[in-house]
C-alpha cells in the first residue's frame, strides 16, 4: 500500500531532525516503505526539510534477491552540501558519523562533472557520461545514518535516509582511468592499519561508467539531472566496513596518493 502524504512528512522529518540534533535513533519512525517509489518519495521530501542543496549522488547496488521484487538493480541517494571533503594530492581529513547509529567507510571510485548531463536523443550514451567528467577520482563513502539497522531493513529503508549518506571524500583522480580495464583500477581499504578489503572498479557492475548511467535516468523520473560540479560515488569496491568514532581508515587506489579518514563522533547541526 503507497505511503499517505502524512506518513512520507512524518519519516522525513524525523530522519532530518534525527541529522541535524546528531541523536541516534531506536527504530525506524514509521511504516516502512513498500515500494523504492515510495522511499524516493520520502528521500525527496527529507532534501526539501533538511533547507541544503544536493552536491551529488551516491549510488549503491541492491542485493540479486531483492532486485525483481523492487524493480531495480541500484539505489541512489543525495550527498547533501557541505559534506564533501576534497584531498586532491592525498593526505588527511577528518569526517563525522552517527554515535549510536550506523557508520561505515567505503572504497568508491568517485566521478566529478565538468558539465550538465543531459540525454542525448532521449538517451544516455557511455561515450555522453564519459565526455561530460573532468575525472574519476579515488575516494570513499562516508556512510552513516542515525538508525543502526537501516542496512538490515533493505533498501527501502536505506533509501528513506538520505542513502545512507553522510558525506563523502574525494582524493586524486586516478590515472589513465580513460583506457584502464576495469579489473586493472585497484582499490584498498584499511581500517587501524589493516587490511578490511581489497577489490578494483570491476566490482561494481558493469563498472562505474554504468553506475552513472543508471544515476542519470533515475535523476530523470525525478525531474533531476546531474549538473557540472557534481560528486558521484559510484558504489563500493572493497566491501562495507563498519566503524565508530576514533577509527582511521585509508584508501589506496592504483596510480593516486593514499587518503587518511579519522571518524569523529557528528555534533549537533553537523550533517
Amino acid at each position: 500500500m503507497s505511503l499517505q502524504e502524512a506518513d512520507v512528512d512524518r519519516i522525513a522529518a524525523h530522519f532530518v531532525e534525527a541529522r541535524r540534533a546528531a541523536t541516534a535513533l531506536d527504530a525506524f519512525p514509521g511504516a516502512l516503505p513498500d515500494s523504492l517509489a515510495d522511499a524516493y518519495r520520502v528521500q525527496e521530501r527529507a532534501i526539501a526539510l533538511s533547507g541544503r542543496s544536493v552536491a551529488g549522488w551516491k549510488v549503491a547496488g541492491i542485493r540479486p534477491d531483492l532486485r525483481e521484487t523492487l524493480g531495480a538493480s541500484r539505489l541512489a541517494g543525495p550527498i547533501m552540501s557541505g559534506n564533501i571533503q576534497f584531498l586532491p594530492d592525498g593526505g588527511t581529513v577528518r569526517m563525522p558519523v552517527f554515535a549510536g547509529g550506523f557508520a561505515a567507510l567505503e572504497a568508491e571510485f568517485v566521478a566529478i562533472f565538468a558539465r550538465d548531463l543531459l540525454p542525448v536523443d532521449g538517451a544516455f550514451s557511455a561515450d555522453s557520461i564519459t565526455a561530460s567528467l573532468s575525472g574519476l577520482h579515488a575516494g570513499s563513502e562516508i556512510a552513516s545514518s542515525p538508525l543502526a539497522t537501516l542496512n538490515d531493513l533493505g533498501p527501502t529503508a536505506v533509501v528513506s535516509d538520505h542513502g545512507n549518506n553522510a558525506g563523502a571524500v574525494v582524493g586524486p583522480e586516478v590515472s589513465g582511468w580513460r583506457t584502464t580495464e576495469l579489473s586493472e583500477l585497484g582499490s584498498r581499504m584499511s581500517i587501524n592499519g589493516s587490511v578490511a578489503g581489497e577489490g578494483s572498479a570491476a566490482n561494481v557492475v558493469g563498472g562505474p561508467i554504468a553506475a552513472l548511467q543508471f544515476l542519470a535516468e533515475h535523476l530523470l523520473t525525478r525531474g533531476r539531472h546531474l549538473r557540472a560540479g557534481d560528486i558521484v560515488l559510484t558504489g563500493m569496491t572493497t566491501g562495507i566496513h563498519q566503524v565508530v568514532p576514533g577509527d582511521r581508515g585509508r584508501i589506496e587506489f592504483s596510480g593516486a596518493a593514499p587518503c587518511d579518514i579519522e571518524v569523529f563522533e557528528a555534533l549537533p547541526a553537523g550533517l
